[in-house]
């Protein structure tokens, strides 16, 4: 799992999703990310990031009564997973990942990033006109 800060929170990825089934998690390797050679289709998956918000006074005694019952704090977790848009598909051919641990200003910083570049070549077929062999031969 990797973790990164926000403003807003704190934003990490996992398998463990809420309201996704295995079926949308089979195409995922253990850091949450789409495996290499895998044919997605449009609203698949790419990237699972979860961000855990914090909870509102509001809802205070509703929380005690569940830590009462359960034994266990309950945690708001919002769902910012990167999906594919719709109307795309393709091969996922290539998945690059960079660990970055400067800031802007190109000084050494105390929080790592990963930067993560996926590649998806579309696939089709052969029409007329298509150019098969090369300049030579």
């Amino acid at each position: 799992n990797f973790s990164y800060n926000k403003k807003t929170g704190i934003e990490f990825s996992t398998l463990e999703i809420p309201k996704q089934s295995s079926y949308n998690k089979k195409f995922l390797d253990f850091l949450g990310i789409v495996k290499e050679g895998v044919k997605i289709l449009q609203n698949n998956i790419l990237i699972t990031k979860i961000k855990v918000l914090k909870s509102s006074c509001s809802y205070l005694p509703l929380i005690k009564l569940i830590y009462s019952i359960f034994g266990q704090e309950i945690r708001n977790i919002q769902d910012n997973s990167l999906y594919i848009q719709s109307g795309k598909s393709g091969k996922v051919s290539k998945i690059e990942l960079f660990l970055l641990n400067k800031n802007s200003l190109g000084k050494q910083a105390n929080t790592v990033y990963l930067k993560c570049r996926i590649f998806i070549c579309r696939q089709r077929f052969l029409t007329i006109g298509d150019k098969l062999c090369g300049r030579h031969g």
